[in-house]
This record gives C-alpha cells, structure tokens and sequence, in this order.
C-alpha cells in the first residue's frame, strides 16, 4: 500500500471475504447477481435504451417480481395521479386501522432510466404487506428521453392530487436507488411550489449530494457491483447545477431545515453509503429528526431481493418509522 501526497490510497490486489455478518441467504444472492452478471450490466444492450430496460426487466426485475408477489399478497390498480400514471397498492390482509388515512408514495428506482412498474411494484408490494398500509407507487418522466427536473414535476403532481384525500402529515416518501434520490429532492420541489411538507420520508440506497463521491463510492464498486457500464444516453441529469438544492439537497443547510423526519436505509457495499452517512449527520447536526441503518455487506439495491432476511427487517423497520412519524403534525 501507497500513500499520495494528496490523500489518495493505493492499494495492492487483496482479498475480502463475504462478511460473516451478513446471512447465508445474502452470501447466495451475491454471488447469484454476480456470477455470472446479466447481460444489461455487462453492456450487453449497447446504446439502445429500450433493449436496455427489457434485458434489465427480464433478468432483475421480473424475477424479483415473482419472488414479491408470492411472499407480499396484495391487490394492484392502475390509476393516474395529477396526470401521472401510478399503481395504488392495497394489502391482501387489509389496511390497519391506524392507517385508514396513511398513505405512502413511492419513486421506483433504476438509474433514473428504467424501472418503470415491474421495479416499482417490487418496493411497493412488500412495504404494504408488511405496514398493512397503502402505497401508490409512481410511473414518473424517465431519461433519456426526459430530463430534470421531470421526474420532480410529476411528483408534485401526484402530491398535489393526493392532498387533496390525505392531510400532508399523513403522506410518507419513500424509494430506493434513483427513487431515494427524488423522495429527498421532492422535499425541496414541494418548499419551491408552497406545498406542505410531507408527515416523513425513507431514502434507501441513495444519493442526495451529487457533487462529491465519498469513500464508498469507490469501495462499494469494487466490493458490490455498481451498475455495469450502462447504455451511453442522455443522463437524467445532464445540463443541471449538481449543487443546486433541488438536485443536491443534502448540500444545503437551508433546505435539509425544512425536511421531515428521515430514515436512511443502506449496506457497507453500497456505493452511495457515504452520501447516505453524510446527509443523515447534516441533518442531526440541524435538529431534523434522522435515523440510519447499514447492513454490513449488503449491496446497492438488496432490498429488491425481498427474501432477504436483511430485507425484511429493513421493511419492517421502515414501517414501523412510517407508523411512529406519520399523522405528526
């Protein structure tokens, strides 16, 4: 091992083994997703988007599907939220009583390019299983034939049309990945548009300060498996102030202020746990009630593997973060 002068680390070829901590369960996924790694992750789609999303849909998100559907009974209808197509998802075992008025709005992720309804029902059946509460999940602008701030619009959208069923403290936020990502930015979106804030929010596996990287971003890619080269398309993105609060909300004290309760939920190989562990201090350091859970060796998106048993204690720990926060005034 070398040492620069700026700071930076060489280090020479060396072994990590899984961790022990993690479950037998993880240990199989891990090597499942990696060995050998689908095609869409190898470049396998080129540059063609819609290739892209079927390869991701037909070797991730669809099997993960399955495995949802047949552990988190619920009943799905397809809706349109202030315009924006949407899911609402109602538990087979009936909404709790405390939840009558609740209601969670999920942000799918997938690179802020793909995604859309199979990964999106994959975050939303086994949170409404598990919370016994309703979740609509949202079919938001996707790039590269959208860019931001889209996604941000059709959000406030669907919150504006919400609001007018649900009282603000009432709606939670939640998403994993890119959605983590816009369930924090859509905090600010709604300041910028007057609207009320949300009764508390849920980031998982995301990044909301885009202007620096951190030290797992570059651990967590050689430890998990950080996405693959992907198809070279117009990004989300591209064109927008990185620093800019409705972009990189975890960089600006003025607009963490005014977040809600937060709760983070990532793993030791994610790439973005640094953000995670950043923004989660930003905001204590405000007085912003935040909590954050890491699951040692658990990669970027496990929660999409929802017979986890790290998976299931992160829904059941996030639901039980909505059903204390949520109907706060």
């Amino acid at each position: 091992m070398t040492i620069d002068k700026d700071g930076a680390v060489r280090v020479s070829e060396f072994v990590v083994p899984f961790s022990d901590l993690a479950s037998a369960e993880a240990r199989a996924a891990y090597i499942r997703a990696q060995l050998p790694p689908p095609p869409h992750r190898t470049g396998g789609a080129g540059d063609d988007i819609g290739k892209y999303r079927q390869l991701a849909n037909d070797h991730e998100s669809v099997p993960w599907l399955a495995r949802a559907k047949a552990l988190y009974p619920c009943d799905v209808e397809t809706v349109t939220l202030g315009g924006v197509p949407a899911d609402v998802v109602t538990p087979a075992s009936g909404i709790a009583p405390e939840n009558e008025d609740r209601i969670l709005l999920n942000f799918h992720g997938g690179g802020f390019n793909s995604g859309a309804r199979e990964r999106a029902l994959v975050e939303a059946l086994p949170v409404a299983s598990v919370g016994r509460i309703k979740v609509a999940t949202l079919d938001y602008r996707l790039a590269p034939e959208h860019v931001f701030p889209a996604a941000s619009e059709d959000i406030g959208h669907a919150y504006r049309a919400l609001l007018q069923d649900y009282r603000p403290e009432n709606i939670g936020l939640y998403g994993c990945s890119a959605g983590g990502t816009l369930s924090a930015e859509a905090v600010t979106w709604f300041a910028k548009e007057g609207l009320p804030r949300p009764g508390a929010i849920a980031i998982v596996c995301a990044n909301a300060v885009r202007s620096f990287k951190g030290d797992t971003w570059f651990v967590g890619e050689a430890l998990g498996f950080g996405g693959g080269p992907g198809p070279r398309v117009r990004n989300y993105f591209d064109g927008a102030d990185t620093r800019d609060p409705l972009v990189s909300p975890g960089e600006s004290p003025e607009a963490l202020a005014k977040f809600p309760p937060t709760i983070f939920i990532t793993g030791s190989r994610d790439r973005f746990m640094s953000h995670s562990a950043y923004m989660h201090i930003q905001l204590v350091k405000l007085g912003v009630e935040a909590e954050l859970f890491v699951w040692d060796g658990m990669w970027h998106g496990f929660t999409w593997v929802t017979d986890l048993p790290e998976s299931r204690e992160a829904f059941d720990i996030l639901t039980r973060f909505f059903a204390r926060k949520l109907g706060r005034r």
